[in-house]
């Protein structure tokens, strides 16, 4: 009985704590009790909107991508407050409307689909926005190519699912300059109100997947600085 009453102490110490927060900082009213924990820790800002993007590189990645400022890492230990579609570990910037997302995974050897001959790799795809498919069909004898393929829809996949998020379409993607296969992906996020945009990219060489997102509200998406994050991506040997 001890124990449940200062279990019941406690939680309304909470509530009224949180009451108090609440009307001593007029700004947070309009959140959820998770925006306000986020914006209480530091690593949601209130708006990123005007903030300019710098280019960014982690000290053991092989990509680089340009943040509006500098990023945090996002890990096991802090992602339930932040929510992400890609795999962990990454780094990641947000504000009350828009979230940036990256990362960086190595396959295993017993999950990779293998490596592309020098002469497939050297040839680029017709179209870099969406030529996986017509690069498969000229090479239907390749079937490293087609394991490429049906790994990328695998691993989009299951991204999504391991996020708790829902998949709205799914079409090939590639970058640099079609060296590197992938997907572009984009459905409803696990916070309820939130939709994301995912691309991944696979290295057939060295054996990595890259997954670059953003995630907030639908309007927010496809914004400019959306486009300007997911563009900014470059893939290192």
């Amino acid at each position: 009985m001890k124990s449940a009453n200062a279990v019941l102490i406690l939680i309304g110490v909470l509530v009224l704590g949180y009451l108090g927060l609440i009307a001593s900082r007029p700004s947070l009213r309009e959140m959820s009790p998770m925006e306000v924990l986020q914006t209480l820790l530091g690593d949601t800002k209130d708006s990123l909107r005007k903030e300019k993007f710098v280019s960014f590189k982690p000290a053991e990645g092989h990509y680089k991508v340009s943040f509006p400022g500098t990023p945090d890492e996002l890990n096991l230990y802090n992602s339930w407050l932040h929510p992400a579609v890609i795999p962990l570990p990454g780094w990641f910037m947000a504000d009350r409307n828009l979230g940036f997302y990256v990362s960086e995974v190595a396959i295993d050897n017993s999950d990779a689909p293998g490596r592309i001959s020098a002469a497939a790799v050297d040839r680029p795809l017709m179209d870099p926005s969406g030529g996986n498919n017509e690069m498969v069909s000229q090479n239907s004898s390749n079937n490293i190519l087609m394991e490429i393929q049906e790994f990328l829809d695998r691993q989009a996949e299951t991204i999504v699912r391991n996020a708790g998020a829902t998949l709205f379409s799914k079409v090939p993607a590639a970058a640099g300059g079609g060296r590197y296969f992938g997907r572009s992906i984009e459905g409803s996020a696990k916070t309820p109100g939130q939709r994301y945009r995912l691309q991944i990219f696979y290295d057939s060489d060295n054996h990595r997947l890259f997954a670059i997102g953003v995630s907030g509200k639908p309007e927010e998406i496809h914004c400019p600085q959306a486009n300007q994050f997911l563009g900014s991506l470059q893939i290192l040997p």
